[in-house]
């Protein structure tokens, strides 16, 4: 029984990764397929797809786009989640405290993507501002911002503030004892605060469709124009190759800087 218990186990555990990543390696072997429609019978293998990417220029400068707003978005949303984490855990007016004003500040989660879009795109128009690219990375840093603040309040659930008393009565100010101390201690929350957000700004679509304009289209927006009037397995190439990028971070991560954005 033990045995059988055991191989039960293992069979879903298989069962489930593969419910989880079978739709991703569809898409990566759907990428190497000449066939010029999308889904079609694999007839082969083809580099032709990745090399048709860089013949697209919509699709580059979109992806630079989408790196600059996410990496903009991501700095915003783990400097404003460290800020509240720390003032969380230093005084957060006891649990019930602390824990109401988590969940006030994860709010952004229980909010339709779409509602925030256009809860700002009106807040743009009543103050006479445009949205364009700042407003697209305002909508995308309070998107990500929860997910920021839950890895570092995790970060600092396990920290030791006495190691910031003993800083301090060396003679470091609060500055010097967050550069030197706290800053340090918590690189691990906050790396990986940085690359989660960035990752999930990178491929947001519903954000961007209100907020995005000529210059400032973002590549899921390019993605989902171009699959408007034709549907090919170029699309799959460039999903592949985010998931690629994506994977390689979180390998480069947890190798270098013993970060891990999953367990």
């Amino acid at each position: 029984m033990k045995m059988f218990g055991k191989l039960a186990g293992g069979l879903y555990l298989v069962l489930l990764y593969l419910f989880v990543a079978g739709p991703l390696l569809f898409v990566i072997a759907t990428s190497f397929n000449p066939a010029t429609s999308f889904p079609a019978r694999f007839e082969g293998l083809t580099l032709s797809w990745y090399a048709a990417i860089w013949q697209r220029p919509e699709f580059l400068s979109a992806a630079g786009t989408s790196a600059l707003v996410a990496a903009l978005a991501s700095a915003v949303a783990v400097l404003v989640a460290f800020l509240a984490a720390y003032a969380l855990s230093r005084r957060g007016g006891g649990a019930g405290g602390r824990g109401a004003m988590a969940t006030l500040l994860a709010s952004p989660l229980l909010v339709p993507q779409v509602v925030i879009s256009l809860a700002i795109l009106q807040l743009a128009s009543a103050w006479g501002v445009g949205t364009g690219f700042w407003g697209l990375v305002a909508a995308h840093a309070v998107y990500v911002m929860p997910f920021a603040l839950r890895l570092i309040l995790t970060g600092l659930a396990r920290f030791d503030f006495a190691v910031e008393e003993a800083s301090r009565s060396l003679g470091g100010g609060w500055l010097a004892t967050w550069r030197e101390v706290t800053l340090p201690l918590l690189r691990p929350s906050l790396v990986a605060g940085f690359t989660f957000c960035f990752i999930l700004s990178f491929v947001n679509l519903p954000l961007s469709l209100f907020l995005t304009g000529p210059d400032t289209a973002t590549l899921p927006i390019v993605m989902f124009a171009y699959i408007e009037s034709r549907i090919d397995p170029m699309i799959a190439a460039v999903a592949s190759l985010i998931v690629l990028a994506a994977g390689t971070a979180t390998i480069l991560l947890d190798r270098f800087l013993h970060v891990r954005l999953v367990d």
